[in-house]
């Protein structure tokens, strides 16, 4: 396999710098965590029970990649049913903006979806309720008022009409980015989307995504949640996961030189400035990448890494987020014990002991069978 990949890097060698540049960018390693995460997303997208996913997962993991990836094994699974049936659009995704002054826009996002679902004359739909009210009917803007609810009756008849299993909506936090406090209104017009048009809703985000859905018990049981974790350095399992991660990228840069001296001598440095992150890896070796080349030089040095890493307060940042998110999903006993404890469940050793074990008075003796006859 590794020669395979190299063979090609080599065909890439006498091509121009912006070639070699974009052909690394292009790259994809389908490596450990992307895989477990993309099976998972797969198989609840096609037989789960939840209408709404969320994918949440640290700054620069690689949810965006994912979100691309899932896309494109979807439809190449369903190419046989596509050619018969051209009308078919199975999975659709869209990037949701940051809320402009902090006011959501629906509409917006009504327009961005039929978009993605190459609806055709958007700008041309009708106002119903105009029309069977018999005053003047006007044109459907994306940013024009009261045109979101005939944008979402569109939206779900496109949704229907073009068979669509599922709607991907990376950057989902922004959602819920908005000065008022409507989560549970955001929320619910999300779940009735997904009910109403019979199509599953995947939101990729960050941590916020789900401490914001975790606030409300009622959204916390509607959701179904997949962790994209990072590679956690003290795993073992993690760190050779991590060290095959790097080599697959390495081994696919078109240097002159393969730099996998840089994974033998230097991956714990690479670690510490990914923070096991592989999309903050690929696109720190694509800043070294660029760097090399514009240099001249025949392959990737630690003074070239140096130069092209993240400044360590964000690395900070990152990861203190990265941490403080990871143990949302890690099941504490403390927890477990609390749960018992409101619930009325939990047994409490101390006070059963004192009720089975009565406290005998001075001078009275045990109970005792006496012999008779």
């Amino acid at each position: 396999m590794k020669e395979n990949k190299r063979a090609l890097v080599k065909e890439v060698l006498t091509k121009t710098k912006e070639e070699k540049k974009a052909y690394f960018k292009n790259c994809v390693v389908p490596h450990t965590k992307l895989l477990h995460v993309s099976r998972e997303l797969k198989k609840e997208i096609e037989i789960g029970e939840y209408n709404i996913i969320l994918v949440v997962g640290p700054s620069g993991v690689g949810k965006s990649k994912l979100f691309e990836e899932i896309i494109r094994i979807i439809y190449e699974e369903m190419s046989e049913e596509l050619e018969l049936d051209r009308s078919m659009i199975p999975v659709s995704g869209i990037e949701l903006p940051s809320p402009d002054l902090g006011k959501f826009n629906w509409k917006d996002v009504y327009y961005r979806v039929l978009e993605g679902l190459n609806e055709p004359l958007i700008d041309k739909k009708i106002d119903v309720e105009k029309l069977t009210n018999k005053t003047q009917m006007r044109k459907v803007k994306s940013h024009a008022s009261g045109t979101a609810p005939e944008l979402r009756r569109t939206v779900e008849k496109a949704f229907y009409y073009r068979k669509t299993k599922a709607l991907l909506i990376d950057e989902a936090q922004h959602f819920f980015k908005t000065k008022e406090k409507v989560t549970a209104t955001q929320f619910n017009s999300i779940k009735s989307l997904a009910n109403m048009s019979n199509t599953k809703i995947v939101l990729f985000g960050t941590y916020d995504l789900n401490k914001v859905i975790n606030l409300d018990g009622q959204l916390s049981r509607r959701v179904f949640e997949i962790h994209f974790p990072r590679y956690d350095y003290e795993d073992k399992n993690d760190r050779t996961d991590f060290q095959r991660l790097l080599m697959s990228f390495l081994v696919q840069m078109p240097l002159e030189e393969e730099p996998v001296y840089l994974l033998k001598e230097h991956h714990r440095y690479i670690y510490e400035n990914c923070i096991g992150c592989a999309g903050i890896l690929k696109n720190w070796l694509q800043k070294c990448l660029s760097d090399a080349l514009e240099n001249n030089e025949t392959t990737i040095t630690l003074d070239n890494l140096k130069r092209n890493a993240l400044q360590t307060q964000k690395l900070l940042t990152l990861a203190e987020e990265a941490l403080s998110g990871e143990m949302d999903f890690v099941e504490m006993d403390e927890d477990r014990e609390r749960l018992k404890s409101l619930l009325g469940t939990k047994e409490n050793e101390t006070k059963k002991e004192t009720l089975s074990k009565k406290k005998k008075e001075p001078g009275k003796r045990n109970p005792v069978r006496d012999s008779v006859g």
